[in-house]
């Protein structure tokens, strides 16, 4: 149900792909006007059958947006979203959108350098992350991690309350991002750790179902990512992305960089990025990120 704060609201999303999809399909469901583009026609028209309005350009997005969100695949690819002709910050005078939220997974610095385009533009700009992928964001489940104006974010806080189940402002325009590439650093390394245990049971020679059962009657079974990602990891079940293996790959360098440029050592994280290479070279790219497990397949049969 649409918030009485901003009741009326227009908002606009800059790329429909799994995560925008999820997001702009519940805010359409909760009564909001939406515009949206995304270079893919297939996305639009998609977008188009669930209620929302299609735009050709970022630019078009912004000035029919009072809140604009981006969810592009990186965020080199989000400054580019914001510059040029049609880019989302040439606007036309008095056209501007409110605040923009950018969701993409963001290596930081890139975050820092789109709130200074955005600043110069008198528009504020927020660092709004998620931690989730698009299955949770579907359901309405997952945390928002923000960095930037406090003010803005206030004011768009009850929105996000809407979209997701939590929300965290982290500080300053970056803070979101880092903490968010904090959280996917521990994820993409849980993949391949899941992956080597399932790995290690198996070739003791216990039977799937019952390695799976024990596993889950452990200490392990806790582990809210085992739960949910070993059993379609070991019966195969890749088809179905929620996100991706190249995105899994984006995330884990994002934290070997983080922690590079932070000063932390990372021989896990190093350790784990020659899998997620191996699988996408194997052509799992497109696949769900679980797929690092054929990778240890892979390993195995050319051992």
């Amino acid at each position: 149900m649409t918030s009485q704060a901003l009741k009326g609201k227009t908002i606009g999303f800059i790329d429909l792909g799994l995560m925008g999809q999820a997001f702009t399909k519940n805010l359409i469901q909760d009564g909001y006007t939406v515009f949206g583009t995304d270079p893919i026609p297939a996305a639009r028209r998609k977008f188009k059958k669930t209620g929302g309005a299609p735009l050709s350009s970022p630019r078009l997005v912004a000035e029919e947006s009072d809140i604009l969100f981006i969810s592009v695949p990186n965020s080199k690819i989000s400054l580019l979203t914001a510059r040029g002709k049609e880019g989302y910050l040439a606007f036309a005078p008095g056209r501007s959108p409110e605040v923009v939220i950018d969701t993409t997974t963001a290596d930081s610095d890139d975050s820092r350098k789109h709130a200074l385009l955005c600043k110069k533009e008198k528009v504020p700009y927020l660092d709004g992350c998620v931690s989730g992928n698009s299955g949770y964001v579907a359901e309405r489940e997952g945390l928002f991690l923000v960095g930037g104006d406090k003010k803005a974010y206030q004011k768009v806080a009850p929105l996000l309350g809407e979209m997701l189940s939590d929300q965290i402002y982290c500080g300053p325009s970056g803070a979101g991002a880092e903490l968010k590439a904090t959280v996917n650093y521990l994820t993409t390394m849980g993949r391949c750790v899941i992956s080597e245990i399932l790995r290690v049971g198996l070739r003791c020679g216990f039977k799937k179902d019952f390695l799976l059962d024990a596993l889950m009657r452990s200490r392990v079974g806790g582990w809210a990512q085992f739960r949910t990602q070993a059993p379609d990891m070991v019966h195969e079940k890749f088809s179905n992305p929620m996100s991706t293996l190249d995105v899994q790959m984006k995330d884990i360098q994002l934290g070997v960089k983080l922690a590079s440029r932070v000063g932390a050592v990372s021989p896990v994280g190093k350790a784990c990025i020659p899998l997620y290479r191996e699988g996408i070279r194997a052509g799992y790219g497109d696949l769900d990120g679980i797929s690092v497990y054929k990778a240890y397949l892979d390993r195995e049969k050319n051992s």
